[in-house]
């Protein structure tokens, strides 16, 4: 059954996809974070993962193909060999890494991480690209773990690119990256044969669009310390997410 069922229910998800774009189109990162755990609420869960994964892969697209000439390729050559390995890592880990201690380690590092650097007053400075390989093999990782690859990519890139423009298009290729590889994951294993995925992006893909729209114009005229603290923002999120869903699943 599908939220249309329900008008309340189907406002409520077309608020929170236009919402997530908004987020998406400043930032190239962060829409799922918003979108998963209130469309789950109404849905089946492998039905919104693969809502998710659709929505954010044309989101990626547009950030990728409105900022192509921005984005940092010379980053993009090292972070993405490195993302690949480490999604095949994560898909052989599967099996015997302890899933709530591990998805409760790196909620809290990533979400302590945003808490620093909000907290700091010092210059950021920026990191050598030695740390790429890192980077790309962590974000690969995690992103077949937990569904939640670009916050690894974002530490790093954030430290190594400063202008805003330059950066979510750098980033926005990294998560469109991701995402073709989990979404060729979810193809073979049929997840994009759900009822009803074809009706709700019929429906939210307006939605995402309307947000994507807005979210582009507000990263147009917001100054480039701002996007950075937003973005470290969005790690707080991301990691208090991690964490909460770590505690659900210790507690069931």
């Amino acid at each position: 059954m599908f939220i249309l069922d329900d008008p309340g229910a189907t406002m409520a998800g077309l608020a929170i996809i236009a919402f997530g774009y908004v987020v998406f189109g400043f930032t190239g990162f962060g829409a799922s974070l918003f979108t998963i755990p209130v469309l789950t609420q109404f849905l089946p869960l492998p039905l919104v993962l693969a809502l998710a994964a659709v929505l954010d892969l044309g989101g990626a697209v547009t950030v990728g193909i409105h900022g192509r000439r921005d984005a940092a390729l010379s980053e993009l050559k090292w972070l993405i060999p490195f993302s690949l390995a480490g999604a095949v890592l994560g898909v052989s880990l599967l099996v015997s890494l302890p899933r709530t201690a591990s998805l409760a380690a790196l909620g809290v590092f990533i979400g302590g991480y945003g808490v620093y650097q909000l907290a700091s007053r010092r210059k950021t400075t920026r990191i050598s690209q030695t740390w790429a390989p890192l980077a790309g093999a962590i974000g690969g990782a995690t992103g077949t773990l937990f569904g939640m690859g670009g916050p690894p990519y974002l530490i790093y890139l954030t430290r190594r690119i400063e202008d805003k423009d330059a950066l979510r298009a750098t980033m926005g290729l990294m998560v469109w990256f991701s995402l073709a590889i989990r979404l060729l994951v979810f193809a073979l294993a049929g997840v994009l044969l759900q009822p009803g995925l074809a009706t709700g992006l019929v429906w939210f893909v307006p939605a995402a669009a309307l947000g994507l729209w807005i979210g582009n114009r507000i990263h147009r005229r917001a100054a480039s310390a701002l996007v950075v603290r937003i973005l470290y923002g969005l790690l707080i999120v991301s990691g208090s997410s991690l964490l909460a869903r770590a505690l659900v699943a210790a507690s069931s």
